[in-house]
């Protein structure tokens, strides 16, 4: 079975979890909430995998991922919706990946794609991609997406395997 990390998987992105294990993989979690985590995780327990650590604590966050791969093999997909407060938790995800992984990375709606990029060392074999959250527009007004919003621009972003995926409008 495909093995799929999501940093961030219990909030906003429970949707994209949901599909990755209705189309195949089993899905290993990042989060920090227990009580979010447990409701998620009791819809699919076969292919949904809680992975309870704050990735800012780089050495629990290594450990995570190398119990997760020993358990579940290495990942083929990654999603991460990583804060900006933990700069080294990318990088720490990128290392504990094997073989040609898709990685799809959130971004915020003010973050410069480029300059993320340039900023980080990816892998040979790892192929990275960006997905930027924006806003809507309804009668003239910006509102922030939804859950279901995001969750679908992510599942779209992981569809078309593009290098930049903009989900609503993103600001420049």
């Amino acid at each position: 079975m495909k093995h799929a990390l999501v940093i961030g998987g219990s909030g906003m992105l429970a949707g994209t979890v949901l599909w990755l294990a209705e189309v195949g993989y089993h899905v290993s979690i990042i989060g920090r909430d227990g009580e979010k985590m447990s409701r998620l995780t009791e819809r699919l327990p076969d292919r949904l995998s809680a992975v309870l650590v704050d990735y800012r604590d780089d050495l629990l966050l290594k450990e995570a991922l190398r119990r997760s791969i020993e358990i579940h093999g290495d990942f083929d997909l990654v999603v991460a919706w990583i804060y900006s407060d933990a700069a080294d938790a990318l990088p720490c995800v990128l290392s504990a990946l094997q073989r040609g992984t898709d990685v799809f990375h959130l971004l915020g709606s003010r973050a410069n794609p480029s300059g993320v990029r340039n900023g980080l060392t990816i892998p040979e074999d790892v192929r990275y991609h960006q997905v930027q959250l924006g806003y809507q527009v309804v009668k003239g007004q910006r509102r922030w997406l939804t859950h279901e919003e995001i969750a679908g621009g992510v599942v779209e972003a992981i569809q078309e395997k593009k290098p930049l995926c903009l989900v609503g409008f993103a600001t420049k």
